[in-house]
């Protein structure tokens, strides 16, 4: 049996419709996956914004850093709910409490006091 080149059926699409050379198939590509929220989180919580410093100033911080320093204030000013926040993050990570450098020792000499001090 002879093949013809024009010849249209199974496999065989017409030759106008079939792949041109030098072109892709899929040419926008495999589409992106949509981000994790902890992807997400990671994301947004590196951004930098500004914030204002107890002098005055204008800090630059991460939005994480924000967050965890709002956090602390509403604590230290008797937020119960800042606070209950603040303790279950504690006890879930204690490593966030633990002090990396040890604490400073203060050591006080007593000298011996003479006769003509008073």
């Amino acid at each position: 049996m002879e093949e013809r080149e024009d010849e249209v059926g199974y496999g065989k699409p017409p030759r106008a419709t079939r792949f041109q050379k030098g072109k892709s198939g899929n040419p926008s590509g495999r589409p992106r996956r949509n981000p994790g929220i902890a992807e997400l989180f990671r994301k947004v919580s590196k951004q930098v914004v500004q914030a204002n410093a107890p002098n005055g100033q204008r800090r630059r911080m991460t939005k994480l850093e924000a967050s965890v320093t709002q956090l602390m204030n509403k604590a230290t000013a008797g937020d119960l709910k800042a606070m209950k926040v603040l303790l279950q993050m504690a006890s879930r990570f204690p490593e966030l409490v633990k002090d990396p450098e040890p604490p400073m020792q203060l050591i006080i000499v007593e000298e011996p006091m003479g006769e003509g001090w008073m």
